[in-house]
């Protein structure tokens, strides 16, 4: 029995032995065609592909600052604007918070806004799956605000000054609806400025604080923060101009700065239960079409991208696998598309892994 039992144990040795040489070759040949393509595109950034938390392939390409010569080399921890993946930060927030009893995501605006003439009309689910029929205070700022205040906006921002903290919510009364309530599916940043301003309300604390304590560090996010340009990428325009969007804008709707590191720590700790339960983020992802709160989610994978002005970011989770692509990039969309490159990536892992 003994030397049966032996010679099990060695064939199961010799088989795991040879199972892991194959699979190493093909992650090696893998890592070699995500090379090729990067270098093909002309990518500047970060990738970084993990099957839950084991990493399989991280690449940086480019520096910190093309703009000076011994500017650091782009790795898997450098921090860059993540713009819009802040909104599935802010839902999870929300969520927390209707779990803690402090709101309900079935408040009507008017709760915290009473003032507001649509207020009765929309709740915070709107606001969270972008059914408000509000109109985008960034995409759409010339429909949004005062053509003075506009130009005076544009203006700081090339400046990279800072805008009057409360102009969402001050110019919020005038502007008109795109589409009545909850009759329409419209992608609006103003929806997550105003959930941003609503959990400073209900938890008595600053969005940046009650971001810090209740997401970042429970998720070990160590380089992740809201602060104005807080990176250590810079991007430049076609002009050669860095400047961001201002934060009193991209409050709770695009001011993450975060590294693809990070990045895997959120997408493990929010689907594994760690920052809402599973049942809020089932609920999260689960809703009427494809825009969850905060993310998208279609067939097996829950995704989103984030663009600002000289920087973009994509990431994605595929639920049946654990498998998560990251690319952020310190260009702008129209140099670099990081959901195109994290699509052909998929294609690459899909063929050979």
């Amino acid at each position: 029995m003994r030397r049966k039992s032996f010679a099990l144990v060695l064939i199961f040795s010799v088989l795991s032995f040879t199972l892991s040489c194959s699979n190493s070759k093909k992650v090696s040949a893998f890592t070699e065609q995500v090379d090729t393509l990067l270098l093909k595109s002309g990518f500047q950034g970060q990738v970084l592909v993990a099957r839950n938390n084991k990493v399989i392939c991280k690449k940086g390409c480019g520096t910190w600052n093309s703009a000076k010569a011994d500017s650091p080399v782009i790795d898997s921890n450098t921090v860059f604007e993540a713009g819009s993946l802040t909104k599935q930060i802010t839902a999870a927030a929300i969520l927390q918070l209707d779990k803690k009893k402090k709101l309900s995501i079935d408040d009507k605006l008017s709760k915290y806004y009473p003032e507001y003439k649509y207020g009765d009309q929309i709740t915070l689910r709107m606001l969270l799956n972008m059914r408000s029929g509000l109109t985008d205070c960034i995409n759409a700022g010339n429909e949004y605000f005062p053509k003075y205040v506009l130009r005076q906006i544009e203006e700081l921002q090339l400046k990279n000054q800072p805008v009057d903290e409360d102009i969402v919510v001050k110019y919020l009364y005038d502007a008109p609806l795109l589409a009545p309530p909850d009759s329409t599916y419209f992608y609006c940043n103003t929806n997550y400025v105003l959930l941003a301003k609503i959990i400073e309300k209900v938890s008595g604390l600053s969005y940046k604080e009650y971001i810090q304590k209740n997401i970042f560090k429970p998720c070990k996010m160590n380089s992740a923060n809201l602060n104005f340009q807080d990176t250590d990428a810079v991007g430049y325009d076609y002009k050669g101009r860095y400047y961001s969007i201002p934060s009193s804008l991209a409050m709770g709707c695009g001011d993450l700065n975060a590294s693809a590191e990070d990045l895997l720590k959120w997408n493990q700790a929010l689907v594994k239960g760690k920052v809402i339960s599973k049942k809020q983020f089932k609920q999260m992802i689960e809703t009427e079409g494809s825009y969850g709160f905060g993310i998208y989610h279609k067939d097996n994978m829950i995704f989103h991208g984030g663009t600002t002005n000289v920087f973009n970011a994509y990431n994605c989770y595929y639920l049946d696998s654990g498998l998560s692509i990251i690319v952020l990039s310190n260009t702008s969309i129209t140099q670099t598309n990081t959901a195109g490159i994290a699509g052909k990536i998929y294609k690459l892992y899909e063929n050979l892994l």
